[in-house]
């Protein structure tokens, strides 16, 4: 019996030599003073936690404590690399720093991180200032995406006052200027110079917080300076510094990025390459979904003009060979077909085509581009090729038509992008890169390491696939989103706040 107790002990030994030579203690160091100048961190009140990879992105149990004018932790981290941030706790939420992990590679010797600043803000210069977001919705009125007798426009950004990228921060329309809406918000303390506070304007359907419709553009920003000018309300102003930005519209389109007139545009696109690869390989994948077709029954068109209907086009849709509906010579494999479409339509064209109804033509946001011209009741497009946005076809070639749009390369490299926007509010992309085409799954885990989600895409094509996750139905929180294919897995983090 003594000599199994040895056994044991002795095994229990090596693997903690094993588990020791394997990881190393690390030390977090934070300088606070510039939050607490600031007013954001309150020594008596909150604490300081670090959650990262190491723990699964939660929990309270990393809690720095004050050493001299650092707030420093140590603890025990296995080899490897490592991404974390730094939280306030002890408030009404959770605060996490508003940048990019922070990134650390643990060896087997000790190491002692550099101290940071929370945030990264080093200067506890600050501004009382209050800004007036306008943006203009006449456009979005115009197309249907936007009624303002039922549905919201408001901002949300990285910043409390502006529901850290949720929320609800209403703008209401200007008296005497329709479809001009706006709302003066106030900033307590922004730290200067040079510290932009990102927002986008949304639009919540409904008025809804979890139907949420965001700005294509990229995120607009304000910097304070702490110079701007205190004139409101006259005569003497009320202590915050007046921020005007430029008024825009929303997404950026204006007047000018629509048909003034109700249009008809004539698709056209040959299928050779189509029917060269089914004629050699058999069958095409479906991007997407992984359906296969192995005949050609129909050809769609697809686009934000029909909400990309895959597995459900209607007529109007459907492209034809027959020498009808702006088809000019049935049976050469140049499928045409006419759709309307209304005044006040983004005049830039953003489109694919599909067969059997899916989506076969390139890989997920790889699309043929043209700018509609209305000066005509009629715009007939250039024959497009098959394929020519991607390089699922790049062995088979048009005939009548010539390649519209260089083919894309394939990236050289798996990679996994972090997802954006994050922190997100019921939908955000997630985007990955594959060097070559095979089955890929991404699933979804929330802090306990449970599967909420999984999407099986079946087999993809090289190239980069970007993926619109909505997590309309979950709760706030930290979730975990991992990319699985045969020869490559990674996993990210995302932040939910509705």
């Amino acid at each position: 019996m003594k000599g199994a107790y040895r056994v044991l002990i002795a095994a229990f030994v090596v693997a903690m030599m094993a588990w020791s030579a394997s990881a190393a203690m690390v030390t977090f160091q934070v300088d606070m003073t510039v939050q607490e100048a600031l007013g954001n961190f309150d020594a008596g009140t909150h604490q300081l936690v670090v959650r990262g990879t190491f723990n699964d992105w939660s929990g309270n149990a990393d809690m720095l404590t004050l050493n001299g004018a650092i707030y420093t932790y140590t603890r025990d981290i296995a080899a490897g690399d490592i991404e974390y941030k730094f939280v306030i706790i002890g408030g009404a939420s959770d605060v996490w720093e508003n940048v990019a992990n922070r990134t650390a590679t643990v060896g087997t010797e000790a190491l002692v991180l550099d101290v940071v600043f929370f945030d990264d803000i080093n200067s506890a210069e600050s501004a009382d200032v209050e800004v007036n977001f306008r943006v203009d919705m006449e456009i979005q009125e115009l197309t249907g995406n936007f009624d303002p007798e039922v549905d919201w426009v408001v901002v949300r950004g990285g910043h409390p006052n502006l529901g850290n990228w949720g929320g609800a921060v209403q703008l209401t329309e200007e008296t005497g200027e329709p479809g001009v809406y706006s709302a003066w918000i106030e900033f307590d303390n922004l730290p200067i110079p040079d510290v932009a506070v990102e927002y986008k304007f949304v639009i919540l359907i409904g008025g809804e917080e979890t139907n949420a419709t965001w700005e294509s553009n990229d995120n607009r920003s304000f910097i304070p300076t702490g110079d701007e000018p205190d004139l409101l309300p006259p005569p003497s102003g009320d202590g915050y510094g007046e921020i005007v930005p430029a008024l825009v519209n929303f997404s950026n389109i204006g007047p000018e990025d629509i048909i003034t007139s109700d249009l008809n545009v004539v698709f056209r696109v040959e299928v050779t390459p189509l029917i060269g690869r089914i004629t050699d390989e058999g069958f095409v994948y479906d991007v997407q979904t992984g359906d296969t077709i192995y005949s050609i029954e129909s050809i769609e068109a697809a686009g934000y003009f029909n909400n990309w209907p895959w597995g459900n086009f209607s007529p109007d849709h459907t492209l034809n060979d027959d020498g009808v509906n702006g088809d000019e010579t049935s049976g050469d494999n140049v499928f045409s077909g006419t759709i309307l479409f209304p005044a006040g339509s983004p005049r830039q064209l953003i489109y694919k085509y599909g067969a059997n109804m899916l989506d076969v033509e390139a890989g997920f946001a790889r699309n043929h581009e043209r700018t509609l011209d209305d000066s005509e009741e009629t715009f007939v497009m250039d024959i497009d090729c098959w394929g020519s946005p991607d390089t699922l076809y790049a062995g088979w070639d048009c005939i009548i038509s010539s390649t519209d749009e260089p083919g894309l390369a394939a990236p050289t490299s798996y990679s996994l992008a972090q997802n954006f926007p994050n922190p997100f509010n019921s939908s955000t992309t997630i985007s990955f890169s594959l060097p070559i085409a095979e089955m890929a799954k991404l699933s979804i885990f929330d802090i306990l390491g449970r599967q909420v989600s999984v999407m099986d895409f079946g087999r993809l094509n090289a190239g980069t696939h970007n993926i619109e996750f909505n997590a309309g139905s979950f709760a706030s929180g930290v979730y975990f989103y991992k990319l699985e294919t045969a020869n490559y897995t990674a996993t990210k983090k995302m932040l939910l706040m509705k």
